[in-house]
C-alpha cells in the first residue's frame, strides 16, 4: 500500500495513532508523577507481579541501562519496590506499592477511555484482523533488531 508519496502510508497511520496515544495519556495523567516511558513498565509489572529486569529487557527489547533508569525512577517515586528472590539471593523482583497499583488503575481507566473513542463504531471482525496483522508487523520488525 504505497501511495505516489515516497513514505508509505500506513508509516503515517501508525505514527498518528502514536502520536494520539502519547498526547492523550500526557493531557489525561497529569495528576500521577510518571512520564510516558514509565506506563508500559509500570503496567507490565501490575500484569506480572514478581518479574525482574531481565524479563522486562525481554519483553520490550530495550536495554538493561534503560530499564534500571525506569526501574529506579519508579521506586523513587514508590510506585514499585525492589524484593530479594527467596530461591536466589542474587535476583530482585519488582512488586508495586499500594500507590503504584493505584496509579495503574488510573492508566488503565485512562486508556480504555483513548481506546473506546478510538475504536468508535469498527467492527469487531476488522479490528481482529487488524490486530492479527499488527502482531505479524511487530513480529517481522523484531527479526530486524
Amino acid at each position: 500500500m504505497i501511495s505516489n508519496s515516497k513514505i508509505p502510508k500506513h508509516l503515517n497511520y501508525v505514527l498518528n495513532l502514536t502520536k494520539s496515544y502519547e498526547s492523550y495519556f500526557k493531557k489525561n495523567m497529569e495528576s500521577l508523577d510518571i512520564n510516558i516511558g514509565e506506563i508500559l513498565i509500570l503496567l507490565e509489572i501490575y500484569n506480572n507481579e514478581g518479574l525482574n529486569q531481565i524479563d522486562l529487557v525481554k519483553k520490550f527489547h530495550v536495554t538493561e541501562a534503560n530499564i534500571s533508569k525506569t526501574t529506579k525512577n519508579l521506586l523513587v517515586k514508590d510506585l514499585i519496590i525492589k524484593k530479594i528472590d527467596a530461591d536466589n539471593n542474587t535476583k530482585k523482583l519488582l512488586f508495586l506499592t499500594d500507590k503504584g497499583q493505584d496509579a495503574c488503575e488510573k492508566l488503565l481507566k485512562i486508556f480504555r477511555n483513548w481506546n473506546d473513542e478510538v475504536i468508535g463504531d469498527i467492527p469487531m471482525d476488522e479490528l481482529k484482523a487488524f490486530s492479527h496483522t499488527l502482531s505479524k508487523l511487530s513480529e517481522n520488525s523484531l527479526e530486524l533488531m
